[in-house]
């Protein structure tokens, strides 16, 4: 494994050092878990910041959307094991001026 050299404030350093004696394990096994959590983290919130932005672009291609009120009461039908239709797509411009 490659080594990677990183400088940390002296308060870091000892907080890291704390929470590795308090959970009976390594600093470099603290410090690998903190990093790959915040990697997680991040990647997972870019991957939701995509997926927002591909459903925003099919919106406004489309002009339709679900109703929330319509669509929530849909759920919960659904929920209650009704057999449902789901909602029909509206047009945008129902809900937002000027599109």
């Amino acid at each position: 494994m490659p080594t990677l050299s990183v400088k940390l404030p002296e308060e870091t350093k000892q907080r890291i050092q704390s929470l590795a004696k308090s959970q009976g394990t390594t600093v470099h096994a603290v410090m690998v878990s903190a990093i790959e959590g915040a990697l997680d983290k991040e990647e997972h919130h870019n991957a939701l910041v995509a997926s927002a932005l591909r459903a925003r672009e099919q919106v406004l291609a489309s002009g339709k959307v679900l109703d929330g009120k319509s669509f929530g009461d849909y759920l919960k039908a659904k929920s209650r094991g009704q057999k449902v239709k789901p909602p029909k797509p509206v047009p945008l411009k129902t809900f937002v001026s000027g599109v």
